[in-house]
């Protein structure tokens, strides 16, 4: 994945956007294809809890397309800050529902942006930056440095910054009291305390460090998502906010992991979750 990674950020640095999505697709086609097996299988294994009356072949080619799909958005990654910038970011991101961010928002309390890996969260994020807001992400650290480095240097470029977890969570609290977005990814558990819940049917371990964060601090919870639509772009949605009272943070799971189904359903193959749940 690192080479691939890097490989990228060289198409990056002087190919057109769109055959650039082309070279990453193929890129995407062919690792798969000779490596990485196994993510196909577990994501298509996972779809086959959400279509339960779809056949293995036709589950198999969307897993396909969520490959191709997380290779474009790798490439797009590298493009923060110079493709997409300040000046054109509408011609590739658009949001809805954006009423409620600034609803959530305008309480000066701060907000807890709840995503998933489901279509291009990196771009969401930078396009809400773009609109006036303090956005931060909490993120894994990458153990190379120099992808951590790329990563890091592209988010700074659109205005984003970083909380790695694993870390203090003294750094987002603060955020938050101060009026930031704090945005995390909150369908895959990368340690720390989780709630056991059900999605499509089965047992799954979602993360309780937002929640829990929401609940002490009286911090109020948006969750969306930024799927690509027909027109080429991202959409960004935005589901109506919600509070975590202390001991209901397992209720409030529940209702995140329900939107999350939601629309997984509707974009399965930009799901983004190759690990087997």
């Amino acid at each position: 994945m690192n080479i691939l990674f890097l490989f990228f950020k060289i198409l990056g640095s002087f190919l057109p956007k769109g055959l650039g999505d082309l070279i990453a697709r193929g890129c995407a086609r062919l690792s798969y294809t000779l490596f990485y097996k196994r993510g196909l299988r577990n994501h298509s294994s996972n779809l086959k809890n959400v279509f339960k009356d779809r056949d293995g072949k036709e589950l198999f080619e969307m897993s396909k397309r969520a490959g191709m799909n997380l290779a474009v958005g790798l490439y797009e990654q590298l493009l923060m800050g110079k493709l997409m910038n300040k000046r054109n970011y509408h011609k590739f991101v658009t949001g809805e529902n954006f009423h409620n961010l600034y609803d959530a928002y305008k309480e000066g309390k701060g907000v807890i942006l709840l995503t998933g890996h489901l279509g291009n969260y990196e771009w969401g994020a930078s396009y809400i930056g773009y609109l006036g807001f303090k956005i931060s992400v909490i993120s894994v650290e990458y153990r190379t440095s120099c992808i951590r480095d790329i990563y890091e240097d592209n988010r700074r470029r659109a205005g984003i910054g970083v909380f790695y977890v694993r870390k203090s969570f003294s750094g987002p609290v603060r955020f938050l009291k101060d009026g930031g977005l704090l945005a995390i990814a909150g369908d895959r558990n990368f340690e720390g305390a989780v709630s056991t819940v059900k999605m499509f049917g089965k047992d799954v371990e979602i993360p309780k460090g937002g929640f829990f964060l929401a609940s002490k601090l009286g911090v109020p919870l948006v969750v969306g998502f930024g799927p690509r639509e027909k027109d080429g772009r991202y959409h960004v949605y935005l589901e109506k906010p919600f509070k975590v009272k202390e001991g209901e943070i397992d209720e409030a799971i529940k209702r995140y992991v329900e939107l999350l189904e939601k629309y997984i359903k509707k974009y399965p193959d930009q799901w983004l979750l190759f690990d087997k749940l």
